[in-house]
């Protein structure tokens, strides 16, 4: 199964805003309870679903289903959902959509991630930042954890100067870390991380936005009102991407994009409204839309607040040959990370006391 396009989709448009038929525990079978309590049609369209752990066509089961396509309810969380219409999307190593998992509506989201054409796929990242790696390590991760061999465009061209890129990706993941006492080092890898992660079309929003976080802290740190201005725009644009205008902290970096604070908790020029962020070239990863005009978002409903409009994005589910599950296994839906948060990873240590002490 799967999910294509049937008009035009814009990069941060909400396709899918769909409550939970099931609800579980990590590593729990499934409660079959609640599942006899779902309405017929209900209990129809979980059971359709893919089965990865069944031995063959008629072996499928409540058990095998959920294992498949439970999602996180949350970063981090034990507790997972199984949502039938956003489980229908498949994996790609390039994706456009991103999955998201929104507590205040009890539901889980599914936006683009970058501008869709009619007529392609729609496809959602399994395993997290563990996308980032070479083709051999992503296909045996998809392999042990989910179940099939992936065959996804990046991984059928198994592009060598692709893997180089992606093992470099990874190294300079790790060797941000450690940049506390270095943040103009740290921001020069930052930058490299981005202009990779856009040539090899990782775009995911809680991935970029990890990054982008990183950048913001370690321009704080630097003390450069400017960098701080910039990486500020660049979050946003990333959660904006991924959460939609209303998420909290895509509002918090608006505003640090406009007002960018300093390593004192205050902003500098007094609160005043400072000029424009340095020129330089933005990563397209990110977009490059003017937060002051509003600009890039797609007329009715960019933003996901239209969602009759969003819904009629997407085309019919339309049959296709099964080479992957439909979403998270619930043995390993804790690496997906799909988040009500603004990143994935842990990133710099200290990214959460200072988004917190910086209000």
């Amino acid at each position: 199964m799967g999910a294509f396009a049937r008009l035009p989709i814009k990069a941060g448009d909400l396709l899918i805003r769909e409550a939970p038929a099931l609800t579980g525990r990590l590593g729990q079978p499934p409660d079959r309870k609640q599942f006899r309590s779902l309405p017929e049609s209900r209990r129809r369209s979980v059971m359709e679903l893919c089965d990865g752990y069944a031995g063959g066509p008629g072996d499928e089961s409540l058990e095998g289903i959920v294992a498949t396509n439970a999602l996180p309810r949350g970063v981090r969380s034990e507790e997972t959902v199984l949502c039938p219409l956003a489980s229908r999307f498949n994996h790609s190593c390039a994706p456009n959509a991103e999955y998201l998992w929104v507590e205040a509506l009890f539901a889980e989201e599914v936006r683009a991630v970058r501008d869709i054409p009619v007529g392609e796929e729609i496809c959602v990242n399994y395993f997290g930042d563990s996308i980032r790696h070479p083709t051999e390590v992503r296909r045996a991760h998809l392999r042990d954890g989910f179940r099939f061999d992936c065959r996804c465009r990046i991984c059928v061209s198994a592009d060598p100067a692709s893997d180089r890129r992606r093992e470099r990706l990874v190294k300079l993941g790790d060797e941000i870390l450690s940049c506390h006492d270095k943040p103009e080092e740290g921001l020069r890898i930052a930058e490299d991380m981005l202009e990779l992660m856009n040539t090899e079309q990782i775009s995911a929003p809680r991935t970029v936005a990890q990054v982008c976080n990183d950048g913001f802290e370690l321009a704080l740190l630097l003390g450069d009102s400017s960098e701080v201005q910039y990486w500020a725009h660049l979050s946003y644009e990333a959660h904006r991407l991924g959460w939609g205008e209303d998420f909290p902290l895509t509002r918090r970096m608006k505003h640090y994009a406009q007002r960018p604070p300093d390593l004192t908790g205050g902003s500098s020029s007094g609160g005043a409204r400072v000029s424009a962020p340095t020129v330089r070239r933005k990563p397209a990863v990110v977009g490059s839309d003017c937060i002051n005009s509003g600009a890039g978002k797609s007329a009715g409903g960019g933003t996901g607040d239209n969602i009759s409009a969003a819904q009629g994005s997407i085309g019919d589910v339309e049959a296709k040959a099964k080479v992957a599950p439909a979403a998270v296994p619930v043995a390993k839906a804790a690496a997906a990370d799909s988040g009500d948060g603004g990143s994935s990873g842990e990133g710099l240590q200290a990214m959460t006391s200072w988004l917190g002490a910086l209000d």
